[in-house]
């Protein structure tokens, strides 16, 4: 699976808002905004895990909706 990596955490949000299952976390990541993101994700399923140098989001099989 390809992982898609982050420079911000708007990166991060818009890639996982756009279906991707696997960001990597790339950039140096503050408290408040990893937290932040973490309650988000996690409460829809998402698992975090550390990789060799950055946190790695994975999503698992299920579809995210679009705020209409």
């Amino acid at each position: 699976m390809v992982v898609m990596k982050a420079k911000n955490a708007r990166d991060a949000e818009e890639l996982l808002h756009s279906g991707v299952k696997k960001v990597e976390l790339a950039y140096d990541i503050g408290s408040d905004d990893f937290f932040r993101l973490v309650s988000r994700w996690c409460e829809k399923g998402a698992k975090i895990s550390k990789g060799n140098d950055h946190f790695i989001v994975s999503l698992k099989g299920f579809a995210i909706p679009p705020n209409d």
